[in-house]
């Protein structure tokens, strides 16, 4: 959870930023139209600090009130949180508005109050009230001071909001590409769960047994096969397996192992993740098997011992050669494990911890041909193991099952009953995640980027009228006058857009972690976002445009 956090924390310090843009331009027009009222208070004795601390006072009651609201809207986001499904957000019944929120809150009212009203103060200090009183509105524009400050503001919303579309286009592009990776098993009508013997061995007490003779017989042929084949007769069910390791399960126990009659190296040892299991297993999953044969229930501890191997073991391990018929040794006397297994097939590659993620060498073992005596018994068999079940439409699996194991098995517990489908989507949490948050807060910037470019260029033309006006009657005609107004703020958005890509490409590799096939630097992912916002900005450039090709040059000129 740490890289979405971190994740969330810089969208939303980007929000905030253009939320704070936004508050500062708004402030800049009350400003402008309360000029004449700070000249006034300036002329009868009021000093600059004064009327900046005004303007504090009046950005801090909005902070104050923005942060009462977001406790309320957090209060009922907890609640949505809550009834989201179990294990969607670790820990999430101890979320809370604690004291530490609270200080958190207080210090964001204060930050906010700082960026969104210390330049409205600045410009009520600075202020000339002689000119104010003078000018009134006349000689306002996209020249002074307030106006270009209006510009930059909107010019940096602009790149902030850059920042979080192409992130989002990133995230989106990731998400697609996860969403259509080779899994190397089926999951629809996959389910898996969880068993756990009343006798269930600990890892700590795992030690090898030389009681060879006396070995007991397996709990994988006296227990699991039998409940198997009683799984398997239940209506509805296609095919059911055992498997201790299942893909993206999170349950890997890993081993090293030697190649019979092949030169051994000390310092490079093959390694390689095992797994029991049943028959059925592939088939139940849906994974193709490429060479050989997959394992059956009839490979029983009086059978040759024989093994099935993945792609990735195949071919880090066997490059360039047959591995059927090979011999894998996986311990000897260290383990219990002392004859050695014959590998029969190589199955197709699965997704082991994520999806996505790289896939590991894999060793399939015969569930009933693991010695009773040796470690990987204890470590595989001997704990929790997992069942896959294929059903050949939707039926309470979770109920089937209780029922088959109480009568059965009733000391076993059963547990984490879920579809294929739900561990691919918890696999790619963080990543989805990650799209809603970001697209989320994405789609709030360009909302405000809309708001703020309408507002200033609005601004612009309520204090250029007379300016319009002048240029209306000497000539000017309507089009060129909004054209007037749509290159002001094209001029803003390219910008913005500018300012925004550089950034985009300067922090692409704080986001690459995140990424699945695509690049930092991900060509259609940049245009669309400039397009986004380009339409976006033009857009609200145009409602401002018609307005001002709208004016009357003989209203404007009379009104002053």
């Amino acid at each position: 959870m740490r890289p979405v956090l971190y994740a969330l924390f810089g969208a939303l310090a980007l929000v905030l930023l253009i939320a704070c843009a936004n508050v500062s331009n708004l402030l800049i027009a009350r400003c402008l139209g309360r000029q004449q009222e700070f000249a006034v208070r300036a002329a009868l004795g009021a000093g600059r600090m004064r009327l900046a601390r005004q303007m504090l006072s009046e950005g801090m009651a909005l902070s104050l009130l923005g942060c009462g609201a977001g406790v309320a809207l957090a209060q009922l986001t907890m609640l949505a949180v809550r009834k989201l499904p179990d294990g969607t957000i670790p820990r999430a019944d101890s979320i809370s508005i604690h004291w530490t929120v609270v200080l958190v809150l207080g210090a964001i009212a204060i930050l906010t109050t700082v960026l969104s009203s210390l330049l409205p103060a600045l410009l009520v200090a600075r202020a000339n009230p002689q000119a104010a009183l003078q000018s009134a509105s006349r000689a306002l524009g996209s020249r002074t001071v307030s106006g270009r400050l209006s510009g930059w503001l909107v010019a940096g919303e602009v790149a902030l909001s850059t920042l979080l579309l192409v992130g989002t286009g990133l995230l989106f592009h990731t998400l697609w590409n996860l969403e259509q990776s080779r899994l190397g098993f089926e999951t629809a009508h996959v389910t898996t769960f969880t068993a756990m013997p009343a006798d269930a061995a600990g890892f700590s007490g795992m030690a090898v047994s030389e009681d060879t003779g006396n070995a007991p017989a397996s709990v994988a042929t006296l227990v699991y096969q039998p409940l198997l084949d009683r799984m398997r007769q239940v209506p509805g069910v296609e095919s059911a397996a055992l498997a201790t390791s299942p893909p993206l399960s999170g349950m890997d126990i890993g081993s090293s192992f030697d190649i019979v009659d092949q030169a051994k190296d000390p310092t490079n040892k093959p390694e390689a993740r095992v797994s029991a299991v049943s028959g059925d297993y592939a088939r139940t999953l849906g994974t193709p098997v490429v060479r050989g044969r997959m394992i059956g229930d009839g490979d029983a501890a009086t059978t040759p011992f024989a093994v099935v191997i993945n792609e990735t073991l195949a071919k880090k391990y066997f490059p360039g050669k047959d591995p059927l018929g090979k011999q894998l040794n996986l311990g000897g006397k260290d383990t219990g494990m002392i004859k050695p297994y014959t590998i029969v097939g190589v199955l197709g590659d699965q997704v082991d911890r994520t999806v996505g993620g790289d896939v590991e060498p894999l060793i399939l073992v015969p569930a009933q041909q693991v010695p009773t005596t040796s470690l990987f018994y204890q470590a595989l068999l001997k704990t929790v193991v997992s069942f896959v079940v294929k059903t050949k439409g939707d039926i309470p699996v979770a109920a089937e099952m209780r029922s088959v194991f109480h009568a059965n098995a009733p000391g076993f517990a059963l547990d984490d009953f879920q579809t294929m489908q739900e561990a691919v989507e918890k696999s790619t949490f963080s990543q989805r995640l990650g799209l809603y948050l970001v697209g989320s807060f994405a789609g709030l910037a360009v909302a405000m980027v809309f708001a703020g470019l309408y507002g200033v260029l609005s601004q612009l033309v309520s204090y250029r009228r007379r300016e319009i006006g002048v240029r209306m009657a000497l000539g000017a005609t309507r089009r060129s006058v909004a054209q007037l107004v749509l290159r002001q703020g094209s001029i803003l958005v390219g910008a913005g857009l500018g300012v925004g890509l550089v950034l985009a490409l300067a922090t692409g590799r704080l986001v690459k972690s995140f990424l699945y096939q695509v690049q930092p630097v991900d060509g259609w992912t940049y245009a669309s976002a400039a397009l986004a916002l380009a339409v976006v900005g033009l857009t609200a450039a145009l409602l401002p445009a018609r307005k001002a090709a709208s004016i009357q040059p003989m209203e404007a000129l009379r009104e002053d």
